[in-house]
This record gives C-alpha cells, sequence and structure tokens, in this order.
C-alpha cells in the first residue's frame, strides 16, 4: 500500500508537471469513456436497473393460451379475474391491469392526451409499494360499473405540475368528468416497465365511462371482453416452473369456446401485452450502439497510447537511472500502470458528467412528443460506476501497456548517455504508424456509419409518400371525451365539416381516422369473400389462406381529394355511404389490390375484413375503388396495402379533420388554424381540441423521424469524435517525426533540398499512412454498411456519395494534420539544425 501511495503521488506530481500533455490527454479520455458510459447508462435504464418494485423475481405475468395454437394469447375479462384470484394457490396477490387513452383538460382551451392505467385496488399493494401522498384505491373503487371518480397520478406529474404539497384532494378534469386526486404514485415508480409510466392511474370501476375508440365498446363485466392484463406475486417458497404447472392443470376459466391454458412468465421490462414477450427487440441496436462507443475509446485510448510513447522518449533516461538505481523492471511498470489509471480515471470522472448531460438531453428530446411518462434518473447507480471503472481499467490497458512494456525495458548505456533509441518512432510501420493507420480506418467506418444514418435522415426528410403534405393541416378532435355517444358524435362532424370548409383559405376539408407518420395506426385482415372462411385452427396460415394485412383508415368522401391521393379505378365514397349506415363498401390502394387480384381488376370484387377487434366479426364489402398507395412510415414496412371504409359504415370517436389550405406561409397556416379552433368552439364549447397543426410539422414530430435523426445525430458525433482523435494522433505522430528528424531535415536542405521538397516529404509521409488507413477502413465500412442496411431509409449500403465523401473528409483532415507539421520543417534553419540534439 505505501508503494501504490508513492506511485500515486508521483504520478500527480508528473500530471501536474506537464499540463499540457495532461488536459489533451484527459479530454481524449473523457470523450471516449463519455460515450461508452452514455450508451451504457441507456442500456442499464432499459434492460438492467431494478425496477421501483420490491422483489421484482416474484412477479410474473399470468397469460391465456389457446390449448391449440402455442403462439396465441388473449387477455381476461373481469370475472375470469375474479375467479382466477379467488381460487388461485400460486399467488399471494394477483392483479389486473389495462392501458388507456384519456383526455386531460389542462385549461378551458387545452386537452392533452395522455395514458391512464385502469387498475385493481391491490395494484399498488402487489408491486409492494407505498403512496407518496394520500392512499391508494379501495375495493368499492374497484368494483366495475360503480363509477367512483378517483385517480392517482404520477410522481412526475406532480413534479411537473409545480410539485404541489396540496394536490390530494383537488380535481382533475378528465374526459370531461371532474376526478378527485386521492394519492400520488411513488417516486421512480413505472410499473412493470422500464422508462415509461403512465401518467395517471385510475379504478376499474371506471372503466365503463372512460371507454372510448382505444379500449374497445364492451362491458366490463362481459366474459367476452379480454382486455385485462394480470400480474402475480409467487407465494414464498413457490418457483416459476411450479406455479406454471399449477396453472395449466387447473379447469378453464370459460367453458364456452375453445380451451384456453393459463401459463406464467417473466415480464417484460419494454412492452405491455396480453402476450409474453422477451426484451430482445433492444438488444441488438444496444449492442450495435455500445459498438460503435467501444470503437470511439479504441481510437482514444490509440490516440493517448501515442502520446505516451512520444512523452515515453524523452523519460528513457529517467527510467534508465532508476534501473540504474536498483529498481527492478516490476516497480517500473507499476509505476508508469499507476499514472495510466491516474489519467484514465480522471477522464473517467469526466465523462459520467458528459454522459450524465447527453442521456438527460436524449431523453428530453424524445419526451415533448410522447403521451406517456419517461421516467429517467441520468444519475449513475452502481453498476455504471463499475462499468465506467471497467473503461478505465480497459483504456488503460489499451493506451498503458505498451509505452510501459517498452519503457520498462531500457538499454541503460545508451538511455544515460541520452542516445535517441526511440525505434518505435521511425519507420514506415512503427508502433506509433499502425497505431495511426488504425485510428484512421477505424475512424473511416465510423464517419460511413455516420454518412449513412444522416444520407437516410436527409432522404426521410424529403420523402414523396403518395400524399399532400404542404398546405394541409390536420385537427383532431375526440367527441367521446367530452361524453358525447355516437349519434351526437356523428351529428357534430357533420355539423363541423361545411363550416369548416368555409373558413376562409379553406379549399376542402374531410376526415380520417388516423394520420400517416402518427404514433396511432389501425390494421384489418382482408381476403376475398370468395375464399372460405379462416377456420380459428388455420390462423397462423394466413398468408396460405389469401389473407392480406392491411393499415386501416376510416375516412369521408373527400378525403382522397383533399390529400391529393389519384384515384386509379371505380369511384371515392358517396356522400351516403359516409354519413349513414348502407351496403358495405371499401376502396383498396393498389397494393392491397395487386396483393388479392394479381392478375384482375379489384373494382366490384367483394372482400371479407377480419380481425376488427373487440367483438368485430368477419363481414363482406363490395371494392367501388382502387387509390394509389401512400406511406404509412417512415422506417420499417414503409410502403404496405391500405384499406379504407366510410365513415358511416363505421364509427370512430377519435377522428382528425384534414384541411386543404391555400395559405403557403407559417403564418398564414398559424392564422387558419386560429380560426377553425374558433369556429370548432362555436359548434360546441365542450368539444375538446387535442392536436391542431400542419401536417408538416406533424411528420416532423413523428417518432420514426426523431429515431432516423437521433441515429444520424448519435453516428454523426461517433464519427466527429472518431475524425478529431485519429487528425490529433496523425498531427501528433507527424509532429514528434518532425522533431526527431530536424537534424536530417537541416542536412537535406544543407546540401541543396529546397523548402518545398522538405514540406513535399513531411507531407507524402503523412498521405502515406493515410492511404493504409483509407484501405482497411473501406474494407471495415463495408461490412458495418451491410450491418445497418435494415436500419436505413431509402439509401443503398454502399451509397456512393457517402463511400466517396468520407474517405475525402479524412484525406483532407489528415492533410490539414500533416501541413502545419510539414510547414514547420521547411521552415528550418539548416544551422540550427545543424546544432539541433
Amino acid at each position: 500500500m505505501e508503494t501504490l501511495l508513492r506511485d500515486m503521488k508521483h504520478g500527480v506530481r508528473l500530471l501536474f508537471k506537464q499540463p499540457g500533455f495532461t488536459l489533451a490527454a484527459l479530454a481524449v479520455l473523457a470523450l471516449g469513456i463519455g460515450a461508452n458510459t452514455a450508451m451504457f447508462s441507456l442500456v442499464n435504464a432499459f434492460l438492467l436497473k431494478p425496477l421501483t418494485i420490491e422483489k421484482p423475481e416474484e412477479l410474473l405475468g399470468v397469460y391465456s393460451r389457446d390449448a391449440k395454437k402455442v403462439d396465441s394469447y388473449r387477455g381476461f375479462s373481469y370475472p375470469e379475474f375474479a375467479d382466477l384470484r379467488d381460487g388461485n394457490r400460486v399467488f399471494s396477490s394477483l392483479t389486473a391491469h389495462n392501458m388507456a387513452l384519456v383526455g386531460l383538460s389542462e385549461d378551458a382551451a387545452t386537452t392533452r392526451r395522455v395514458f391512464a392505467d385502469m387498475v385493481t385496488s391491490n395494484y399498488f399493494s402487489t408491486f409492494g409499494v407505498s403512496m407518496f401522498r394520500g392512499r391508494a384505491f379501495t375495493a368499492d373503487e374497484e368494483r366495475p360499473g360503480s363509477g367512483i371518480p378517483v385517480v392517482i397520478v404520477s410522481h412526475s406529474f406532480w413534479k411537473r405540475g409545480g410539485a404541489d404539497p396540496a394536490l390530494v384532494g383537488t380535481t382533475l378534469r378528465i374526459n370531461s368528468k371532474l376526478f378527485t386526486v386521492v394519492g400520488i404514485a411513488p417516486e421512480g415508480f413505472s410499473g412493470t416497465t422500464a422508462l415509461i409510466s403512465s401518467e395517471l392511474y385510475m379504478p376499474l370501476g371506471m372503466y365503463e365511462s372512460l371507454v372510448n375508440d382505444f379500449e374497445g365498446g364492451a362491458r366490463p363485466l362481459d366474459r367476452d371482453n379480454h382486455a385485462l392484463i394480470v400480474i402475480g406475486r409467487l407465494r414464498p417458497g413457490m418457483t416459476r416452473e411450479a406455479a406454471d404447472a399449477q396453472l395449466a392443470a387447473q379447469p378453464p376459466l370459460d367453458t364456452r369456446g375453445d380451451r384456453q391454458v393459463l401459463v406464467a412468465r417473466p415480464l417484460s421490462r419494454l412492452s405491455i401485452s396480453t402476450s409474453p414477450s422477451k426484451d430482445d427487440e433492444l438488444r441488438l441496436p444496444s449492442l450495435l450502439l455500445q459498438s460503435m462507443a467501444i470503437i470511439v475509446l479504441l481510437i482514444a485510448s490509440m490516440n493517448v497510447a501515442n502520446m505516451m510513447l512520444a512523452r515515453g522518449a524523452v523519460r528513457r533516461r529517467e527510467m534508465a537511472i532508476r534501473v540504474a538505481l536498483g529498481a527492478g523492471r516490476r516497480s517500473v511498470l507499476a509505476q508508469l500502470f499507476t499514472e495510466s489509471l491516474l489519467l484514465a480515471v480522471i477522464g473517467g470522472a469526466i465523462g459520467l458528467m458528459v454522459a450524465y448531460w447527453s442521456t438527460t438531453l436524449l431523453i428530453r428530446s424524445l419526451a415533448h412528443m410522447a403521451p406517456i411518462d419517461l421516467v429517467y434518473n441520468a444519475a449513475p447507480d452502481l453498476r455504471v460506476l463499475a462499468v465506467t471503472m471497467a473503461f478505465c481499467v480497459l483504456s488503460t490497458v489499451m493506451f498503458g501497456f505498451g509505452p510501459a512494456l517498452s519503457l520498462s525495458r531500457p538499454d541503460v548505456f545508451s538511455d544515460l548517455k541520452g542516445k535517441d533509441q526511440a525505434a518505435s518512432g521511425s519507420g514506415k510501420f512503427s508502433r506509433r504508424n499502425l497505431l495511426v493507420i488504425a485510428q484512421l480506418a477505424l475512424s473511416l467506418m465510423l464517419l460511413t456509419a455516420a454518412g449513412l444514418f444522416l444520407r437516410s435522415s436527409l432522404q426521410s426528410a424529403r420523402i414523396a409518400p403518395g400524399l399532400r403534405i404542404e398546405q394541409t393541416l390536420v385537427v383532431e378532435v375526440d367527441p367521446s371525451l367530452a361524453g358525447y355517444n355516437e349519434a351526437r358524435g356523428r351529428e357534430l362532424y357533420r355539423t363541423l365539416i361545411p363550416r369548416l370548409a368555409s373558413v376562409p383559405g379553406v379549399q376542402s376539408v374531410d376526415l380520417a381516422a388516423t394520420v400517416p407518420f402518427g404514433m396511432v395506426s389501425l390494421g384489418r385482415s382482408v381476403q376475398k369473400a370468395s375464399d372460405a372462411p379462416l377456420a380459428p385452427a388455420d390462423a397462423d396460415s394466413g398468408k396460405q389462406a389469401g389473407l392480406v394485412d392491411t393499415s386501416f383508415n376510416i375516412v369521408g368522401p373527400e378525403y382522397f381529394a383533399t390529400m391529393d391521393v389519384a384515384l386509379l379505378r371505380g369511384r371515392v365514397f358517396s356522400e351516403s355511404e359516409t354519413s349513414s349506415a348502407t351496403a358495405p363498401v371499401a376502396i383498396l390502394d393498389q397494393l392491397a389490390a395487386d396483393a388479392l387480384w394479381p392478375n384482375g381488376d379489384a373494382v366490384g370484387q367483394h372482400i371479407r375484413m377480419t380481425s376488427g377487434g373487440a367483438n368485430q366479426t368477419p363481414r363482406d364489402a363490395e371494392v367501388v375503388g382502387v387509390v394509389a398507395s401512400v406511406q404509412q412510415h417512415i422506417l420499417g414496412t414503409a410502403w404496405g396495402p391500405h384499406l379504407y371504409v366510410p365513415f358511416g359504415q363505421e364509427y370512430q370517436s377519435d377522428m382528425t379533420l384534414h384541411l386543404k389550405v391555400a395559405a403557403g406561409s407559417a403564418a398564414g397556416e398559424a392564422q387558419v388554424l386560429a380560426a377553425v379552433r374558433r369556429e370548432i368552439h362555436a359548434v360546441d364549447a365542450a368539444l375538446p381540441v387535442l392536436a391542431a397543426r400542419s401536417l408538416r410539422d406533424h411528420l416532423e414530430a413523428s417518432f420514426d423521424l426523431w429515431l432516423a435523426r437521433t441515429a444520424a445525430k448519435m453516428f454523426s458525433i461517433f464519427g466527429g469524435v472518431a475524425l478529431l482523435l485519429a487528425v490529433i494522433g496523425l498531427y501528433g505522430v507527424r509532429a514528434y517525426s518532425v522533431s526527431r528528424r530536424t537534424r536530417e531535415i537541416g542536412i537535406r536542405m544543407a546540401i541543396g533540398s529546397s523548402a518545398g521538397e522538405a514540406l513535399a516529404l513531411v507531407l507524402r509521409e503523412g498521405l502515406r499512412l493515410t492511404a493504409f488507413g483509407l484501405g482497411a477502413g473501406l474494407l471495415l465500412s463495408f461490412g458495418i454498411g451491410k450491418l445497418l442496411s435494415g436500419m436505413l431509409y431509402q439509401v443503398s449500403a454502399i451509397d456512393p456519395l457517402v463511400f466517396v465523401g468520407a474517405p475525402l473528409l479524412l484525406t483532407f483532415a489528415s492533410l490539414l494534420a500533416c501541413y502545419v507539421p510539414a510547414r514547420r520543417a521547411a521552415r528550418i534553419e539548416p544551422m540550427v539544425a545543424l546544432r539541433y540534439e
């Protein structure tokens, strides 16, 4: 211990003695370690950090599986849950919940769509948490149909509202009803999921009065309403395997239909679902981002290793004196490793601050577009601190091992006489040059990845989705949030559309259930009506039975004209078809029509629509038109088949009004939106406007675009940092080479070489290193391009612009890095150089 303290004191003195070297090395290490810590902090938050739950390993999800189809699951009805809770011998506590979208009135003119969790009275006690303030729900409040308007708010909701200590007991207006706040959830609580949480919690007794389009229309007491997700805490001594076996052996909860088998599975940290799921979907992107960060750390370590090698050349005399005075090699190695570890630990501490700042900024950029709480604490926990320390040790080994090994074996006689033994600094493939080549190769790989994502982001911003983007406004309203039923809702829409069409600047207006690139999408499966209906046992073989999965939308008669979606064949919906129930009709897009009738015309044919949600039975409809295909998403399967039905045929309360306007400026669109709001409130002051913006702004706020742009920013940061580090490393090597070859260059100039020849000599050697780095980097770039190809939007994995631009950028930066020492070499005075030692 005494030796360690002595080595540390000597290391600290040495760092203060060379402030230029210390600051440069710390900056490089802070970037490298900080990038890795930031990436691990996010992985930790999503996959590793324990949830704010007592003994989470005792919690299991309970799922109802079809006995004939091992991959088919459904939720539970409330009667089924009550039977299971009262008769089970597996769990000490059993709770149920279901997510709902509700409208929270923030003031007289603003209603915000938020997620609420409809829960049983023992929801919080099952998780082993106590209220931060107030109380949990009672059994009377849970009883379906009780209609007791009480609510518990999340801790972050309370903080955002000003952390009012008197919030409990006040009221919130939710779906136009007043709810009494009875409690505040504990800080950091997010249920079974990591990072995301509901803002509100409501008792299941309010389910029926709050049910809307997003939860289906069935009553909670109906045994056919399988909407609840069930979670249980195991009894002491009960294992998951034993619980699974006991659940599978008990009698079915519902004997009227196909037999269901109960299974117990671990809960997902990333999703809330009626079927078990694993968290594997996040592991690949997490691994990719962490790998990119480790490459940055590798480049940073190579950079510091070069700096250590350069510094080691002037410390050889010091080490020779130590050895001459009796110091052993182990003692010298210990001293050098202590110095390197000190440097890495200080760099890691700065990196922790970089990680804290960057991850907080990233989460905030996502929070403004999500209708759900993001519960994230950027403060490092023990795992983050341990991994940061591991990165410090890893970087110490990477940048400190080679220089320390070299310095621990001094040539005592030569070094004491001051002779230059720094052979590692000369030659085409010296240690320092090989490190620079590796830095350049890895930097080119990261630059290529950044370029591909940047091109993908630019392409996504210039999308041509097959419908009108510019001069289009979207206004979302939901009469159900004002307590209106279907009849009143239809009447409101019939009144609103002609009034909005008369607003100055509005050219046409109509409604639709969904907006492309939004967070909400609907789906239906369709097949030819002439095909045999799909039996339940054949559901998994839908493709063989001619079933086509489509994006589903409910629209009005002017929707296609308003959105400039071309009608290819047939006709659009009539006014009567969109205002009242008529014979079922549908419109397909070209992709859906080709999938069902690849060699014929779909117009006049009949389709069968299935998978319409709760209480929806398959029904036939006549295809009256075929329209052009439109883009639904930016990432993934962006262009898929679409199915449209008229508003009169199927009702949805939450609808979006689409307005085609003449205004071509943001100011003009803002004026039209203000007029639209006034007209809506003039029709019904209680009707909430959930969103009102241009379709361009809607697209800019989409999650897909955020993801594409965030990936571009992150990889650009990685690539930029890697380029900066590689250029610094190249500059350092060339500058050191010039300083060691000052006498040689002086002799060359004394015997007739010009300044231009000296300049060319240094530049030529630098470009040779760059060429080797580019060659290796291009091979790595082809590999990373193939790896990223599935995450790019309309960009080739070997995009020519990127694969030409990235090497040119690296070459230009390398030329600049070589020019400064080359210019210094060209200005050397021969007589001064000849006297140089």
